[in-house]
């Protein structure tokens, strides 16, 4: 057996501002938009391709504790230094970051943190082994 990860599900409050976030600061398309028959939540899949996708379902409309504390995040790799600077900057703006920017170590590089709109950790990279 050789399982390969296909997805990370998030539970959201706004499927629209989680879309719209997602698209702004990581670049990713919606590969999908259903309304769950079964739950009546709105569900979306935003990737690069069907690989590896984020899937947001609309849950219950008051804030939510996220699910992913305190270390938990979704890593992106960025192609250089300048770019994890440039996210940072548009999200200290928006009053969304989190942490960084800041070189910890080989291995995981040059990094920063913003917050989503649900609160759940993204992580932006350059250097890092993976990716």
């Amino acid at each position: 057996m050789n399982p390969k990860i296909t997805h990370v599900a998030l539970l959201v409050s706004d499927v629209d501002r989680t879309c719209d976030f997602y698209i702004k600061y990581c670049s990713l398309k919606v590969l999908s938009r259903r309304m769950d028959p079964n739950t009546g939540y709105r569900v979306i899949w935003l990737g690069e391709d069907l690989k590896f996708v984020i899937v947001a379902f609309e849950g219950e409309k008051k804030p939510i504790q996220s699910i992913t504390k305190p270390l938990s995040h979704l890593g992106f790799a960025l192609e250089s230094k300048d770019k994890v600077d440039k996210i940072s900057e548009i999200a200290k703006e928006e009053g969304i970051l989190n942490y960084g920017p800041v070189y910890i170590d080989a291995d995981v590089g040059y990094i920063c943190e913003i917050l989503d709109p649900d609160k759940n950790s993204v992580e932006f990279s350059f250097g890092q082994k993976l990716g």
